[in-house]
């Protein structure tokens, strides 16, 4: 690799080229971020259902799990991104 002098130091005339990966080869941590991201959308999806479900109950079932009107209408007025 050719170099010039450059205010009293060397630098390379081209940037180090990265080996690109072959084809059918994939990075774990691609397939480790998409598989992270479907589980967010999965947790994502079950707050919806949770929540709609806490509209719906009767106050007896709401009062067998420990919880008043009040608290269900509350957590069920949480978007889906809010644990």
């Amino acid at each position: 690799m050719a170099a010039t002098q450059y205010m009293g130091t060397i630098r390379p005339n081209r940037a180090p080229q990265a080996a690109a990966p072959k084809r059918g080869e994939t990075t774990g941590g691609l397939q480790r971020d998409h598989r992270a991201m479907a589980e967010q959308v999965l947790e994502w999806c079950r707050r919806i259902g949770y929540r709609r479900s806490l509209r719906v109950l009767p106050d007896r079932m709401l009062e067998a799990m420990g919880l008043s009107r009040d608290q269900a209408a509350e957590e069920a007025a949480k978007p889906f991104w809010q644990p």
